[in-house]
């Protein structure tokens, strides 16, 4: 961790109107969530399923054979697909076969609609940030860092925090990265969030002074994200930039400008 707190502040500085007048290093808290949910599996139909479906929307029929002749494939085939269509509720069998509306409904968006699957995954939260964060590479801490100055008692943190939109949008980015033209898979339900741990997410924050422009910021880099992180720079600018001033420049000016 000291190698990358160098690296950083070398980085900073190689602009020669920037010096870099502190630094220091803490911790935050984020919580890993268990959460279980439900999706649903849309595939794109085969030209042999929206044949039969149009099939028996138009004709009466009876028997299986009846639609094999019709169409000209295997028997084998059409029994097949006729108990996966009657299983998921596109088909009845009552004495004739018949299409039903989620039937019509999905020949027209030529997409089949299987079964609910219930699927488990493991999210990062960060209530400072109030999101989701977006990777899981988080240092190893080699030494026990203060926590951050502005965080709340991580304790009183609870699953219900978090917002049902940004969790729904959060599992909805997650299972469509596996999602084509040919299969969708979509979030139906969340079911349950459990905690599963806090885990403390190392940064290091520097104050620096711009001679150019005679001015004062901080930078903090998240190790997790590994990334400067804005939303935590603008919580320390609120709280503290006003005071930098006086507690900076009032050293005597070869302190200040010295390389």
């Amino acid at each position: 961790m000291e190698e990358l707190k160098k690296r950083l502040q070398k980085e900073l500085q190689q602009s020669l109107d920037c010096k870099v007048l502190a630094g220091q290093s803490w911790a935050f808290t984020a919580h890993k969530v268990l959460v279980s949910y439900t999706t649903v599996t849309k595939t794109k139909m085969d030209v042999l399923m929206k044949m039969m479906l149009m099939s028996v929307q138009q004709l009466s029929i009876e028997r299986p054979d009846e639609l094999a002749h019709l169409l000209g494939v295997e028997l084998l085939f059409v029994e097949d697909l006729l108990s996966i269509m009657k299983g998921a509720g596109l088909l009845v069998n009552k004495g004739v076969w018949s299409i039903t509306e989620l039937g019509v409904s999905q020949l027209t968006t030529g997409m089949l609609l299987h079964e609910t699957e219930t699927e488990e995954s493991v999210l990062v939260v960060s209530p400072l940030h109030n999101e989701f964060l977006d990777v899981e590479k988080s240092l190893t801490l080699q030494e026990d860092l203060h926590p951050f100055r502005y965080e709340e008692d991580p304790s009183r943190w609870a699953t219900d925090d978090i917002s049902t939109d940004s969790l729904q949008l959060e599992l909805s980015a997650l299972v469509e990265l596996d999602n084509t033209s040919e299969r969708q898979r979509v979030v139906e339900q969340v079911l349950k969030v459990e905690k599963i741990e806090q885990i403390q997410i190392p940064c290091f924050e520097f104050h620096i002074y711009n001679t150019n422009q005679d001015a004062l910021y901080a930078r903090i880099w998240n190790t997790f994200t590994e990334q400067w992180d804005e939303t935590l720079e603008q919580l320390v600018h609120t709280n503290e930039r006003s005071s930098w001033r006086e507690r900076y420049l009032t050293k005597e000016e070869e302190n200040i400008h010295e390389t």
